[in-house]
């Protein structure tokens, strides 16, 4: 009777135990599921709020773009004229000769400068504003003359050539904003490439045809590193349209010609050139 007892004690106390780890084990179980979909109800909202944060740069990035916009562009036409200061003096070493040494007598020249710009929208305050853009010039042929020493000692032969300047700039355009409205005051600052045409090299015989020109270079085209920079006057209100009057430094880098003769060890080049231009512009 007793055995009977304790078995069927044993086999309660057995049911209860395995009824209360089964309730913990569910218990478990809902608990984490509900920490998952909480987790996942955070990780939604955590999506919806960054979502619109990684959409911002690309917004930012449209707006940037739409200053491209063709309609949003400001085109300048130029006119003007300029001097030039251009020329080397320079020796041409000769194969098993001393070489000739050629002068410049006359390394400034002047003449018409034509330009095009097109600008976008930089950014504008209350006391001025910028563009930037591409500014490309033609800056007409000028003159290189001089003399031809042979072996340094005999000054039988005179010589010229043109050069003629093609540079293209990223330009920067600066407006300081006058009080009245009716002019500013401007800045300009460009770099790019310059290219150089060097053409109608030509000797000349100084002593009554004794000596023949050896016309001994060619010209070409070359790419050269060039630098502009200037200032003006805006007026807002004249012609109908804005126009500006202002003054151009540029540093248009070296050109060089193409040797004729196997014997050359060098070729002539041009130097240096520098150019002071005055400009008209008027903006569309």
């Amino acid at each position: 009777m007793t055995v009977c007892i304790k078995e069927r004690c044993l086999k309660i106390l057995l049911f209860l135990l395995a009824g209360s780890v089964w309730h913990s084990a569910i218990a478990n179980q809902l608990l984490s599921s509900k920490i998952v979909s909480n987790s996942a109800i955070d990780a939604s909202v955590n999506i919806s709020t960054v979502k619109p944060q990684q959409m911002k740069p690309l917004d930012q990035q449209v707006s940037f773009l739409s200053r491209f916009n063709p309609k949003r562009g400001t085109i300048v036409f130029q006119v003007g004229g300029f001097n030039a200061s251009q020329g080397n003096a320079q020796n041409i070493d000769i194969e098993g000769l001393i070489g000739d040494y050629f002068t410049v007598n006359n390394g400034r020249a002047s003449n018409v400068l034509l330009g095009l710009g097109y600008y976008f929208d930089g950014f504008e305050k209350d006391q001025f504003s910028l563009l930037y853009g591409v500014n490309a010039l033609y800056l007409a042929h000028t003159s290189v003359q001089g003399d031809v020493i042979q072996e340094q000692l005999f000054t039988n032969l005179s010589y010229h050539y043109s050069i003629t300047n093609y540079p293209i700039y990223a330009a920067a355009k600066m407006f300081i904003k006058n009080s009245n409205g009716k002019n500013d005051i401007t800045f300009d600052l460009g770099i790019g490439p310059n290219y150089i045409r060097t053409s109608h090299f030509a000797e000349r015989s100084l002593d009554d045809g004794i000596t023949i020109p050896e016309d001994a270079f060619s010209g070409q085209t070359s790419t050269a590193l060039s630098v502009m920079a200037g200032f003006g006057i805006k007026f807002n209100k004249l012609l109908g349209l804005p126009c500006e009057l202002g003054y151009r430094f540029f540093y248009l880098g070296q050109g060089s010609f193409k040797k004729n003769n196997d014997q050359f060890l060098n070729t002539l080049k041009t130097g240096n050139n520098y150019a002071n231009a005055l400009i008209f512009s008027i903006y569309a």
